[in-house]
């Protein structure tokens, strides 16, 4: 028999291979997850629903996620960060003047109607729990981020940051759910909410105070 001494230093590569290869498998678990629900809806996101659809044992699954629950909390996480991170970077070429309010408007209703993100939204609300908690970390984790290049002086209940995702979120969270029935109930034109969302938040901008004219 021969025995293998490794030391330290030869241990860390191995380790990082191993947790890049945990990391690749949660990913992939996390895609099939994305798959269900965008082509069957929340209730059919569960370990055994994603184990059936890559071919793996329950057990597999069960390894990284442990209970549905935490499938659902793994995947709005991922969802939202990805979402944040985008928003992010679209806000600040909003404030360079490289794009208008429109097109952060439609990465929200898109992020939440087009992969289902809000319909899985919906159904944990009213599930109740702390399903929602990880969407709510991250949305107060971009507010603060955002907030940081807000002109000094900003009031931040009525402009800026707060207000703004507040404004986006529940108008797309809206249009996910029941949009289009609730634009024909109140004898709007299709894509109201979007259009609304877009004009209130040209107005809650956080802009410098206005100079005063001396004269």
């Amino acid at each position: 028999m021969v025995t293998t001494i490794i030391n330290d230093n030869s241990k860390q590569p191995s380790q990082k291979r191993t947790r890049r290869t945990s990391e690749a498998a949660r990913e992939m678990l996390l895609e099939a997850a994305r798959a269900l629900l965008f082509e069957q809806g929340p209730g059919a996101v569960t370990l055994k629903g994603v184990a059936q659809r890559l071919g793996m044992t329950h057990g597999n699954v069960t390894h990284h996620f442990g209970t549905s629950a935490a499938l659902h909390a793994a995947l709005v996480e991922a969802s939202a960060r990805r979402l944040a991170r985008e928003a992010h970077a679209a806000v600040l070429e909003m404030r360079s003047g490289e794009i208008g309010a429109e097109a952060i408007v439609d990465m929200f209703f898109d992020a939440f109607s087009s992969s289902g993100l809000g319909k899985l939204l919906g159904w944990l609300a009213a599930s109740g729990g702390g399903g929602l908690t990880p969407i709510l970390d991250v949305v107060a984790d971009s507010v603060r981020a955002l907030r940081e290049g807000e002109p000094p002086g900003t009031d931040h209940h009525a402009a800026g940051a707060g207000p703004i995702v507040l404004n986006l979120t529940s108008h797309a969270l809206t249009a996910a759910l029941i949009g289009d029935r609730l634009e024909q109930a109140a004898d709007m034109p299709p894509c109201s909410l979007r259009r609304l969302a877009a004009e209130q938040l040209a107005l809650l901008r956080a802009r410098p105070p206005a100079q005063t004219d001396r004269g």
